[in-house]
């Protein structure tokens, strides 16, 4: 019975939008002001404790999406008042542009990156002494980050020209090198033992074309760090692509909100350590307080090793005392 299993870790995961929306901020003023970014990572956890009893939060970084590194390579970003950034469609339009992309050589003064460095700055300057500051780059996984430059054109580039296709991800996997390189400079810091990637898009290939376009890429940054365990965080992957990262060194998968994986699946094919998140929208926004409950047990009973829910935007506060309250059941 899923009542027997106990000591379940679980959290809630609190976006940036949902913390501009407690503290009454627009996201375009959050991402326009590093004194406001500040006081919103900080005052948002606070309310939210006060409120929920929610772990406070004593950290803060300039914060501007993990699209922040392509944007060294072209990468625009439309920031909204209401939404977290979005790319402004697909900059790389011909296969001549991927075949001349090249990492920046100025690469502090490329995109973003030079109001990350001054967000990061001013909070590193006026942060009170109990908080930590950190900086963050090169994390977007590097398929996600070439969909979002070319778009669609890059699923018929892996058929039709499958060496320019391969080019194009290394100068990506360069750039995402880079952006990590830079985070250690900046924060004075040495790469740990731990990778980890983000890459919501890789899941899109079949497993053939994911071991030889996905796989070797997230590898070499793996290994160009010195990284004894890789984590990532990934949304579109099948069965398939469980057992191909677990077999090629990956030591915790979280598939988030994947639509085409359950918690039974990760149970039935991985050895490794897995997150299986609840799904926002249909098992936390759109679903009743009881239908968490039971979503939120049927998930522990199906094996999951921990449990997450991510709130979003007007989300009503029975629904957050909902899964407060099937979390302790299990604790």
């Amino acid at each position: 019975m899923a009542g027997q299993r106990k000591g379940i870790p679980w959290s809630i995961a609190i976006p940036p939008e949902v913390n501009c929306e407690y503290c009454g901020v627009k996201m375009s003023d959050y991402h326009a002001d590093p004194q406001l970014m500040m006081e919103v990572q900080l005052e948002g956890p606070r309310l939210l404790h006060e409120k929920f009893g929610l772990p406070l939060r004593r950290s803060v970084s300039p914060d501007f999406t993990a699209y922040a590194e392509g944007t060294a390579l072209g990468i625009e970003l439309e920031f909204q008042d209401y939404h977290a950034p979005s790319p402004k469609g697909h900059p790389i339009k011909t296969r001549e542009q991927m075949a001349a992309l090249r990492v920046p050589e100025d690469y502090r003064n490329a995109g973003l990156v030079p109001r990350m460095i001054e967000f990061y700055e001013y909070m590193k300057a006026h942060a009170p002494d109990d908080v930590t500051v950190g900086f963050g780059l090169g994390t977007e996984g590097v398929f996600t980050t070439a969909v979002v430059l070319r778009g669609n054109d890059l699923f018929l580039d892996i058929y039709d020209v499958p060496e320019l296709a391969h080019q194009f991800l290394q100068t990506v996997t360069d750039n995402s090198i880079r952006g990590r390189e830079l985070a250690f400079e900046i924060t004075g810091t040495q790469p740990g033992e731990t990778v980890g990637y983000a890459d919501d898009y890789g899941g899109m290939l079949p497993p053939d074309q994911y071991v030889e376009f996905v796989v070797p890429y997230l590898v070499q940054i793996a290994e160009h760090f010195g990284a004894t365990r890789r984590t990532i965080h990934t949304e579109l992957l099948r069965r398939p692509h469980l057992k191909i990262l677990q077999d090629y060194g990956w030591s915790y998968i979280d598939v988030g909100t994947d639509p085409y994986l359950t918690v039974k699946d990760c149970v039935e094919v991985l050895d490794i350590d897995f997150l299986v998140q609840m799904k926002t929208s249909d098992e936390i926004l759109l679903a009743t307080p009881e239908e968490i409950k039971q979503t939120y047990r049927q998930m522990v009973a199906d094996g999951a090793q921990r449990m997450v829910g991510e709130l979003c935007p007007g989300m009503p506060e029975e629904k957050v005392w909902a899964l407060i309250e099937v979390a302790k059941e299990f604790e």
